[in-house]
């Protein structure tokens, strides 16, 4: 006989309290983001040396490892549509925020991509200029973030709300359970 103490435990995490903490997370790393595209002392605004280096360990972030967040949301909204039978054009509002995840991790990647180019490029002004300059890289990085920020403005008011209204105990059980294996 198996000692209690040893036995398997269950664990049951709410879903949609698990996705508000990686939401805070993730607003989380877009201030830290912020902080670092904050001006110094030379008072342009432009992301200068060590600032891009730290930037693009910042955007490491939601090039890779926010695609976990994005994986349990998907469980999250597969479920809704199939426990709440909706309509088409309402099972199409639930796809556009799978499809705005693809727009989000796709504009980071670019973002990247950029901020890698211009590291390659180093000091040569001429190089910096044909890339688009620091100036449009850090609107890019802003746009970036207020589309995120919006993007998890709109899940917690809409999809979260719903799922808290009519998720049943035992369906947000067995969502938790497929969340936590992903």
């Amino acid at each position: 006989m198996v000692p209690q103490e040893c036995r398997r435990t269950s664990i049951t995490v709410d879903p949609v309290a698990l996705l508000k903490r990686e939401h805070g997370m993730i607003l989380d790393q877009l201030a830290m983001i912020e902080t670092a595209m904050s001006p110094r002392s030379v008072g342009s605004g432009a992301a200068k040396g060590t600032d891009r280096g730290t930037l693009r360990e910042l955007l490491r972030f939601f090039t890779g490892p926010v695609e976990v967040h994005f994986r349990r949301e998907e469980v999250l909204v597969g479920d809704l549509q199939r426990i709440l039978g909706r309509k088409q054009e309402e099972q199409e509002q639930f796809q556009s925020f799978l499809d705005e995840h693809r727009t989000l991790k796709a504009d980071a990647t670019a973002v990247m991509r950029k901020l890698r180019r211009k590291r390659a490029a180093g000091r040569d002004s001429a190089a910096v200029r044909n890339l688009g300059g620091l100036r449009t890289l850090n609107a890019e990085l802003r746009a970036l973030i207020r589309r995120y920020r919006e993007h998890i403005s709109c899940e917690e008011r809409m999809l979260f709300v719903l799922a808290e209204m009519r998720l049943t105990a035992e369906q947000k059980r067995r969502i938790s359970r497929r969340m936590l294996q992903v």
